[in-house]
């Protein structure tokens, strides 16, 4: 949401999404482009607890870095690469 900060939208996402209750959050870096589309992304290390469960929006899984690099648009392959 627009009014929301960064930490408290992925906060409210993070739940939403995995049914995961964010414990602790660390803002890795911020990204922004407009190459191939206007984004804004916030890049956090989030500890968090709680039962993995579905959403509307899908299934949460574990996804290799290589399979997300991939599936990204050139201009925004640079976020997984900046990931430790």
């Amino acid at each position: 949401m627009p009014w929301e900060a960064a930490e408290q939208a992925m906060k409210r996402e993070f739940i939403e999404e995995t049914g995961l209750q964010v414990q602790h959050c660390t803002l890795l870096f911020a990204y922004r482009t407009s190459a191939d589309v206007l984004l804004e992304l916030s890049v956090f290390a989030v500890e968090a607890s709680g039962e993995l469960k579905d959403s509307w929006e899908g299934s949460p899984r574990w996804v290799p870095l290589a399979e997300i690099r991939s599936a990204l648009l050139p201009s925004q392959r640079e976020i997984v690469d900046r990931l430790p």
